[in-house]
């Protein structure tokens, strides 16, 4: 039987939202991660998704300006089929953290930071769905495994006297994780609610570090990217109305100092993260059969560990505030281009470093083109 309309619009609404809702939010979050194309209603169905984000925190000491978040691009790709009549898995290549920071060398030099700084990671994943009848809707019962490489790379400032002079280090590694959860569906209310645990990932990073100024050097890190638990839910609310909202749980608190060990210099980045919650909820409108729009608030908490007097104790993740705007078009029958633009705003603050930002702002843009049959 031909899935209903009601049903199509839920998963183009939703798949709209989240295009850009996740882009820059809290600790190393980079797009986070994102099982949604399990769900599609089509037998077979592939997805590629493109995000710039740029954003726009000036850090500043003095007076001038010492740190800036460079722009960056993520994407997710994914391909979903269903094996049986109740059972579905899709297979996902996505990015889920990613960070990029530059600062002023000679400040660099002198509070003994890197000069450059860039993570980043994809993450192969298989997830599957089985469904079975429960009540008027379907309960479905999730898990998968993930292949996921991290890679860290950093300019540093060495710590001699006259000009400054800068080293690099390179490490990569690859870890594995795994995740499960639960949904339920009713199709003929545009119902679904689903909560998928994501299991945290050990790594041991290795690598090169100097070679231009100091003698080059093996190196290694010992790194966890977090466990974190998401709740989505989406329900219509009236003839082509939909709600939807989610909240989701970060233990960014495993991050708190990153120590790249060598046999020269060990360099230690403090991180100081604590655990991370965001908070999302929208409106979606089917426009015309092939048209849907929505809007959607998200509130990212902060995770950067405050002291007792409320003074940042090393970095500079504030509370954010962002607002998206998505939609969805089917150019063909099997066809649908969607997208989104989110702009959020960054708390100002201070931490004990002395380092302090005013209020900041994140931009992000998303283009995503679907087929299904």
């Amino acid at each position: 039987m031909a899935p209903s309309h009601t049903h199509i619009f839920a998963a183009a609404a939703l798949a709209a939202a989240m295009a850009t809702g996740s882009a820059q939010a809290g600790g190393l979050e980079a797009n986070g991660y994102n099982w949604d194309l399990l769900f599609d209603p089509a037998t077979y169905a592939g997805k590629g998704t493109v995000t710039y984000v740029v954003i726009d925190q000036d850090v500043e000491f003095g007076g001038s300006t010492i740190a800036t978040s460079a722009n960056r691009i993520y994407y997710n790709y994914g391909f979903k089929a269903d094996l049986l009549d109740n059972a579905s898995c899709a297979v996902s290549v996505q990015n889920p953290f990613g960070s990029g920071t530059d600062r002023d060398a000679a400040y660099a030099r002198g509070t003994r930071q890197s000069v450059r700084e860039r993570i980043t990671s994809t993450d192969l994943g298989l997830t599957c769905a089985y469904g079975f009848g429960v009540g008027p809707g379907v309960a479905s019962i999730i898990g998968g495994i993930s292949a996921q490489h991290l890679d860290y790379e950093a300019t540093v400032a060495l710590p001699f006297p006259g000009p400054v002079r800068t080293d690099d280090v390179s490490l990569d590694g690859m870890g594995f994780g795994w995740r499960a959860g639960l949904a339920y569906e009713m199709p003929e209310i545009a119902l679904r609610v689903s909560a998928i645990y994501n299991a945290a990932i050990d790594y041991e990073l290795s690598g090169n570090a100097f070679g231009a100024v100091l003698p080059a050097a093996s190196a290694t890190a010992d790194v966890t990217t977090p466990q974190s638990v998401e709740i989505k839910a989406q329900m219509g609310i009236a003839p082509r109305w939909l709600a939807l909202g989610g909240i989701k749980w970060v233990d960014w608190s495993v991050l708190d100092v990153l120590t790249v060990q060598n046999a020269t210099s060990p360099i230690a980045t403090t991180l100081g993260y604590e655990d991370g919650w965001t908070v999302t909820a929208g409106l979606g409108h089917a426009v015309t059969e092939d048209l849907t729009v929505l809007g959607s608030l998200t509130w990212d908490k902060g995770t950067s560990r405050e002291d007792s007097s409320g003074v940042l104790e090393a970095g500079t993740q504030t509370d954010r505030w962002g607002v998206t705007l998505g939609g969805a078009y089917s150019i063909a029958d099997n066809v649908e281009l969607s997208g989104g633009v989110s702009y959020s705003l960054i708390d100002g603050g201070r931490n004990a470093r002395g380092e302090s930002w005013d209020r900041g702002s994140v931009f992000a843009v998303s283009g995503s083109l679907k087929a299904s049959f």
